[in-house]
Parts: structure tokens; C-alpha cells; sequence
């Protein structure tokens, strides 16, 4: 990968689109590596390892309707680049390159897009990014926890994924550092419809509702034993879902629909639906 093949690809897809570019742009108060021209505004690509002065650079570039795109090449020394500007990483792989929406999440799959799919939508406006969504889809990932006291297996879930009607994804990983959504209302209400509409799938697993815990000293919502009623303490479960986080591969899982969307912080890239 190099600066030439990117720029040749941006050319490609100008030239499928039938859009109108100039290369080596230099005006008074920005340069480009290639413009492309839209309907109403422009895109400026800039492809280099180490950007200098994005933020100066890119409200100038907003100043006169061109939007402006960073496509950093591999490197080992990555300069930081605050989350909102439109800085990706680019990443080779052995048949194909991808772009890398958000910087701290260049393993995750969501955040990967095919560099020509990546042109294209950037193109036509529909890289954007997100500094809060409303989540109308939550994936739970489920596992087998076991009674502390009458040792019988029970069913628990934690939140793996969120997706927004937009096309925001988050991933559990991300989660993490946020508001805990295990008990969320909205997302009790919409597994409790889940498990209504597909009766063939069985869960073990008790009430979800608020219990006393003694380790604590107070009541708080919690899954617990389907058998005995006993609490599992927030504490436990949350060590578990840290460990599962990072191979749920292999775990069973539910997309549930919310009937009352859940606002949630996201300062992320995003790829808007089709």
C-alpha cells in the first residue's frame, strides 16, 4: 500500500461515478492530494502517514462547502488525532484494503469498511460522525451461570452490541466504559417480547427484578436463580461478562427489538444504512 495506489483508487471511483476531480490542489488556506466534485459541495482526500494542522485545515476546508478526508497510511509512530475529525486508518490486507472508521477499534469488524466502499459513501455524504444515537436494537449475548447456592444452571445475558436506525454500531467493548444497560427497562421490555414471539427458544432463568443483596446492603434489579430465587451479585456477573467480552463467538445470541429507543453517548464514525 502507498500513496499512489490510494490516490489511483479515489481516481477509479470518481471515474465510475462520472465526477469531476482535480489532483495536487493547493489554495490559500489548504492543500489536497485529490478534489473531488459533487452536486453541491466537494470532497478533499489527503493521503499521508502523519497529518499536521487537521483541525485548522479541515474548518477552512468547511468554510468553502469541501469536506475534508484523511486517509492515513500504515505507520508505526500514528500521530493523535482528535475522535471528530475525519482522520481513518488505512489497513492492508491480503486481497483487498479497508478503512478503519474509529482509530481505537482497528480489530472490529463493524469498524471496517473496503476502501472502495469507503470512497464511495464518503462521496456521497454518508460517512458521518455521531456524538449520540438513539439505540433501536440491542444484541444480547447469553451464558450458562450456575446458583450459588442450589448449584442448578441458569441462563444471564449481558449487552454485546447497539445498533441505531442510522447505522451507528457499538460495540460491547465500548460499552463498558459507559452506563451499565443490563437492566435498562426498555431492553427488560423488549427480551420479555422476544422470549413471547419465539416460544421455541428456552431460557432458564429467573425474574429480573430488584433483590437484596448482602454483600452490599441494598436492593438493586438483578438477574437471579429460576430454582431458589437467589441473587447474582452484579459484581460477579459483570467479571464474567469482562472475560466472555472478547470471544462471543461461540455464545448464543438475540437481537431485540425497543419499543422506546435508548439515547446513549457514541463520538463514533459511522456508515449511514442504505
Amino acid at each position: 500500500m502507498n500513496k499512489e495506489t490510494i490516490i489511483s483508487a479515489i481516481i477509479d471511483v470518481c471515474q465510475t461515478k462520472k465526477l469531476d476531480y482535480i489532483t495536487k490542489v493547493k489554495s490559500a488556506t489548504w492543500n489536497a492530494d485529490i478534489v473531488v466534485k459533487h452536486e453541491t459541495y466537494k470532497v478533499a482526500f489527503n493521503v499521508c502517514k502523519c497529518p499536521r494542522n487537521v483541525e485548522a485545515t479541515y474548518k477552512a476546508m468547511r468554510k468553502e462547502r469541501v469536506c475534508g478526508c484523511w486517509l492515513l497510511l500504515p505507520t508505526r509512530n500514528s500521530s493523535y488525532q482528535e475522535r471528530s475529525l475525519p482522520c481513518f486508518n488505512l489497513i492492508s490486507k491480503t486481497d483487498k484494503e479497508v478503512v478503519c472508521l474509529n482509530p481505537k477499534l482497528d480489530d472490529n469488524s463493524t469498524n471496517q469498511i473496503e476502501l472502495s466502499i469507503f470512497l464511495h459513501s464518503i462521496i456521497d455524504g454518508k460517512i458521518r460522525f455521531a456524538e449520540q444515537a438513539e439505540i433501536n436494537k440491542v444484541e444480547l449475548c447469553f451464558y450458562k451461570n450456575g446458583c450459588w447456592k442450589c448449584h442448578r444452571e441458569n441462563d444471564v445475558y449481558f449487552v454485546n452490541r447497539l445498533f441505531s436506525q442510522k447505522g451507528v454500531v457499538i460495540d460491547g467493548q465500548n460499552l463498558m466504559i459507559d452506563e451499565d444497560l443490563t437492566f435498562n427497562p426498555s431492553i427488560i421490555k423488549g427480551f420479555q417480547r422476544y422470549i413471547q414471539e419465539h416460544p421455541s427458544e428456552t431460557f432458564i432463568m429467573g425474574e429480573i427484578k430488584p433483590r437484596y443483596s448482602k454483600t452490599i446492603g441494598e436492593t438493586y434489579p438483578s438477574f437471579g436463580c429460576a430454582q431458589c430465587d437467589s441473587i447474582f451479585g452484579n459484581f460477579y456477573l459483570q467479571e464474567n461478562m469482562i472475560e466472555l467480552m472478547y470471544c462471543t463467538d461461540s455464545l448464543r445470541k438475540a437481537i431485540i427489538t425497543l419499543d422506546e429507543p435508548i439515547e446513549v453517548s457514541t463520538n463514533c464514525w459511522y456508515k449511514v444504512n442504505d
